[in-house]
């Protein structure tokens, strides 16, 4: 029975007022599963869980920000997708 991780990421402005919210949901393992799993098997579960969640989160505000802030700026979209392609790269 897997528990759910919850990895909310907001973009506020100066005043605190929230631009963007992203969450990202992800299964961890549950304390049972630990157990049948082992331990190492059941933290490489969680920390990928973890990473792989914080990405999306993160990525899915940025980008969202950005389409926001693109529509005032243009430029803005380009120089993300040139930077998002250049770390996917690595």
């Amino acid at each position: 029975m897997a528990k759910k991780l919850e990895i909310t990421v907001s973009i506020k402005d100066e005043n605190g007022e929230i631009l963007t919210t992203k969450t990202s949901e992800r299964n961890v393992p549950y304390i049972k599963e630990i157990d049948e799993q082992g331990f190492r098997a059941a933290f490489h579960e969680l920390e990928t869980a973890v990473l792989e969640g914080r990405k999306e989160a993160c990525d899915s505000a940025v980008a969202e920000y950005l389409e926001e802030m693109s529509q005032k700026k243009p430029n803005l979209r380009h120089i993300w997708e040139k930077q998002s392609s250049q770390r996917d790269m690595e």
